[in-house]
């Protein structure tokens, strides 16, 4: 039935083959567009009587034109205002459960959310809005960086329901985050190389854990989630595939692996049965990393407050590679930061670095006492200190002997070259 020249509309009973026989089904269906041109939409009606299912259809038509000039919100929208936030929290929850992220994010996502809900007295969307969020966000007392989390974790969840169409738009987008740069509550160094080697020495079972935290420079809850097959072990140029389920940046990323590194992970790989289980089932915690810093007799905090913790791994990774010289895109790219400059971001051909080189420049600290290469790897075939003393009693053997030869002579016109005795130097 056509209403008028831009609207279709016609209620029908939809025709199915069984057994080679066609049969057309009790229930009506309905097929409309809102205008000349525009590809048919098809509806179910779930309705045996024509005349309900004609008015179930013109119900579905008024209610789309009156979204499209703007006199009402789209139907899922005006449903979404009606359901609780905590039940939308959940739909969220099992959305990102569905893209693959780790189970820790995932966790502390959604009890910051419901920290807030619960906080600010929020039951339904319309509760949310900038004035209700700046008061709760004022009685927060945590760090700044903390703070901005939450706010970080309420924009995501509200753009969600925008993109799925539950909300017009997100009512907090507008409203800046909290300052954190200089308001670090518990500010973080960088191992030094000898700090290191005390700690790998100790380590234990641990001691691949740390050397990888090191040497790929990634973060602890991305190393933790390293299963055998990100691992490309066998290529010339070995790699870690650092999967975007579960970066903070939601960018995926390769890291090249230090040889070394690479020589120890192929001994565990070989053991592994199981591509997609974790590289570390046991990852090391905070507790079991001061442990160990006391073990090894490593202060924790040093003169200026500064503490070690499992990212301090991140800072030593882009410490040592400036004192070792790889250049700073290439640390970036490995790192995984975004850079803000026009020049580093559009210009540079990231693909084309040599990477691998740029992470050979790194020593590579075994743990052992005996690592005489802590600071000679990639500086040549340097002469040990046994290997110099040992020529230097050498040379002097040599110069005793020749000494010795000379004095045991007789003949008075025979002596070693040089002045005559007496004689004045020069």
């Amino acid at each position: 039935m056509i209403l008028n020249s831009s609207v279709i509309e016609n209620v029908f009973r939809p025709v199915r083959i069984v057994s080679g026989k066609r049969v057309r089904s009790r229930r009506w269906s309905g097929r409309y567009n809102l205008a000349r041109g525009e590809k048919p939409i098809t509806v179910a009606l779930d309705t045996p009587d024509e005349q309900v299912a004609r008015k179930r259809l013109r119900d579905i038509i008024v209610e789309k034109q009156r979204e499209a000039v703007g006199l009402d919100a789209p139907k899922a929208q005006r449903e979404a205002l009606l359901v609780p936030i905590v039940s939308l929290v959940e739909d969220y929850r099992q959305f990102l459960a569905a893209r693959d992220l780790s189970t820790g994010y995932i966790r502390d996502t959604v009890e910051r959310l419901l920290r807030m809900i619960r906080e600010a007295k929020w039951k339904f969307l319309g509760d949310i809005r900038p004035d209700s969020f700046l008061r709760w966000r004022a009685t927060l007392k945590r760090s700044a960086k903390t703070i901005k989390e939450y706010q970080v974790s309420l924009n995501a969840f509200l753009n969600y329901l925008v993109k799925v169409e539950r909300l017009e738009r997100n009512p907090v987008a507008k409203i800046e985050h909290v300052e954190t740069r200089g308001k670090q509550v518990r500010p973080y160094r960088a191992f030094t190389e000898e700090e290191l080697g005390k700690l790998f020495g100790v380590a234990g079972e641990r001691l691949l854990v740390y050397q990888v935290l090191l040497y790929t420079g990634q973060r602890p809850e991305e190393v933790a989630a390293f299963v055998w097959d990100d691992l490309h072990l066998q290529l010339e140029k070995p790699f870690v595939l650092v999967r975007e389920a579960t970066t903070k940046d939601s960018d995926k990323r390769a890291v090249p692996l230090h040889d070394s590194l690479a020589s120890v992970l192929r001994l565990g790989r070989a053991r592994a049965s199981d591509g997609a289980a974790l590289v570390f089932p046991t990852f090391p915690t905070r507790r079991t990393l001061l442990r160990d810093l006391v073990k090894a007799g490593i202060d924790r905090k040093d003169g200026l407050g500064r503490t070690l913790h499992l990212r301090s791994f991140r800072k030593t990774w882009q410490t040592m590679g400036v004192r070792h010289g790889i250049n700073q895109r290439s640390a970036q790219a490995i790192l995984g930061h975004s850079d803000p400059s026009l020049t580093a971001n559009v210009y540079t051909d990231v693909p084309a670095l040599e990477l691998h080189g740029e992470i050979k420049k790194l020593p590579w600290i075994s743990g052992r006492e005996d690592n005489a290469q802590l600071r000679t790897q990639n500086l040549g075939e340097m002469l040990t200190i046994q290997q110099l003393v040992g020529q230097l009693v050498k040379a002097v053997n040599v110069f005793s002997t020749e000494g010795n030869e000379w004095s045991g002579r007789r003949d008075s016109n025979s002596r070693p070259p040089g002045p005559k005795p007496g004689a004045l130097p020069g």
